[in-house]
C-alpha cells in the first residue's frame, strides 16, 4: 500500500513538474531562439550568468543543445560561448540524470530482462566510455543520452567525465558557427560550415564502418540491425 502511495506521489509530482516547465517555456517563449537572445542581452554584464542558467534548465525543457551552442558563440564568441555552454549543459545533464533516476529507475529495474540486464551491466562497467561515445557521436539526442544514463546503473562520476569531454567538440563547432554569423563572408564562416557538415555525417560514417564496435561498447543496436533480426525471425 505504501509503495502504491509512493508511486502515485511520483506520478503527481512528475505531472506537476511537466506542467510547470511547459508554462515557463510558453510564457518566456524559450522555444524562440531570437527571443532568448534578447532576454540574455538585456541583462548586460550579467548576460553570461543568465545564459548559464538557461543552459542548466535547457535539458529539462528539452530545447536543442545545438541552438544554445550557436547562441553562445553569437553572444560571447567561440571560446567563451563553448565554455559557458559546456558548464551549463554539464550541470543540466547532471540534473536530468537524477530526474530520470528518481522517476524511472525503479520502473526500469522491474522490467529488466536478461538482454537489458546485460546492457545495464555494460553501462556500469564502462560508464565513461559509453557516455563519451554517445556524447561525441551524435547518434542520439544529447538529452536522450542524459535520461538513458540516469535510468541505467552508470556511475555518476564516470557519467560527468564522459559528458564533459564528449560534448566539447560538438559544442565548439556550433559555437564557432554562431560566432561566424557576425561575418558570413569570412573564412571562419566557411570553415564552420565545413565542420558542421562533417559533424552531421559522422553518425553515417560510424554506422557504416564501426557499428559493430559501437554496439560492442555501448550495447545499442542500429535500426537496420533490428530490421534484419526481425526478417530472420
Amino acid at each position: 500500500m505504501k509503495e502504491n502511495n509512493l508511486n502515485y506521489k511520483k506520478i503527481i509530482t512528475l505531472v506537476s513538474f511537466i506542467i510547470i516547465v511547459a508554462v515557463i517555456v510558453v510564457y518566456f517563449k524559450l522555444y524562440d531562439i531570437s527571443k532568448v537572445e534578447r532576454i540574455v542581452e538585456s541583462y548586460g554584464k550579467l548576460a553570461p550568468v543568465i545564459f548559464l542558467i538557461l543552459c542548466v534548465i535547457r535539458p529539462i525543457i528539452l530545447l536543442p543543445i545545438g541552438l544554445f551552442s550557436v547562441l553562445g558563440g553569437l553572444l560571447f564568441g567561440s571560446l567563451n560561448g563553448t565554455i559557458y555552454t559546456v558548464i551549463g549543459s554539464t550541470i543540466g545533464s547532471i540534473i536530468a540524470y537524477y530526474l530520470a533516476r528518481y522517476w524511472g529507475r525503479e520502473w526500469v529495474e522491474s522490467l529488466l530482462n536478461a538482454k537489458f540486464q546485460k546492457i545495464d551491466s555494460k553501462f556500469r562497467e564502462k560508464g565513461f566510455t559509453v557516455t563519451f561515445l554517445m556524447r561525441v557521436i551524435p547518434i542520439l539526442p544529447c538529452d536522450v543520452v542524459s535520461y538513458i544514463c540516469g535510468l541505467s546503473d552508470i556511475d555518476i562520476f564516470k557519467y560527468i567525465a564522459g559528458t564533459i569531454i564528449g560534448i566539447i567538440p560538438g559544442t565548439f563547432i556550433y559555437s564557432n558557427f554562431g560566432s561566424s554569423l557576425h561575418n558570413v563572408y569570412s573564412r571562419q564562416f566557411i570553415l564552420s560550415i565545413v565542420f558542421l557538415i562533417l559533424l552531421s555525417i559522422l553518425p553515417i560514417i560510424i554506422k557504416k564502418f564501426y557499428k559493430k564496435d559501437f554496439k560492442k561498447e555501448v550495447g545499442i543496436e542500429f535500426e537496420e540491425d533490428k530490421t534484419q533480426e526481425n526478417k530472420n525471425i
